[in-house]
């Protein structure tokens, strides 16, 4: 959820679909994030880290940031108004905000560690994106990932190179379907036992 005290958006032309993605993580509330356009090194387009200087304080006071290219989202030219539509935006900052989830309880040791990792290890890299993509099915983004993930995947859009990085170290559009089946069956399962307990409950009475 889109707290004003807490988050700042300086990527104002993308301020609709942060709102929206924020929407599904209501426990990033009370976390300071910042919403910034800057350039990106590493073809990426997008990317969420920890502020380098409230590592060192208490999770609670931690701050994290999404950066975001703003030539890619807002003057791409495969689009006629520049604007890459807010459905894939939302879905890839509904992924962003996934990795945001996986730092809030990491030490400063294990968030510096986390870093070195990612930038130089293959392996890890694709254990850090399953992590954050279970995160956002979890918090009921499943339809905005599939969206954002099949446009990456779309020789219109993206060269071949760009297309075989994301399948080789980025889950897939079935593995996001095939969790969001494992975690709405599993919330089926709790709401089966809660009933039962419910009602063994009031034969007890």
């Amino acid at each position: 959820m889109y707290n004003p005290k807490k988050h700042t958006i300086k990527a104002k032309e993308l301020e609709y679909e942060i709102k929206e993605a924020l929407k599904f993580y209501p426990h990033l509330e009370q976390y300071g994030i910042i919403f910034r356009f800057r350039i990106i090194e590493r073809k990426s387009f997008m990317l969420a880290q920890p502020r380098l200087r409230t590592m060192i304080l208490p999770r609670r006071w931690r701050q994290f940031e999404v950066i975001i290219s703003k030539t890619y989202f807002t003057k791409n030219k495969h689009f006629e108004n520049g604007r890459v539509p807010s459905d894939i935006v939302i879905g890839w900052i509904g992924h962003e905000l996934g990795h945001i989830t996986d730092y809030m309880d990491r030490s400063s040791v294990n968030l510096a560690l986390f870093g070195f990792k990612y930038y130089y290890y293959k392996w890890f890299i694709k254990q850090a994106e399953i992590t954050a993509d279970t995160f956002a099915v979890h918090a009921g983004l499943t339809d905005y990932l599939v969206v954002s993930k099949r446009f990456g995947r779309d020789p219109k859009f993206f060269p071949q190179d760009y297309i075989d990085k994301l399948n080789s170290l980025y889950p897939s559009v079935e593995d996001v379907l095939k969790w969001d089946k494992m975690h709405r069956e599993h919330q089926e399962e709790l709401k089966n036992t809660d009933k039962m307990n419910s009602v063994n409950f009031l034969e007890e009475e």
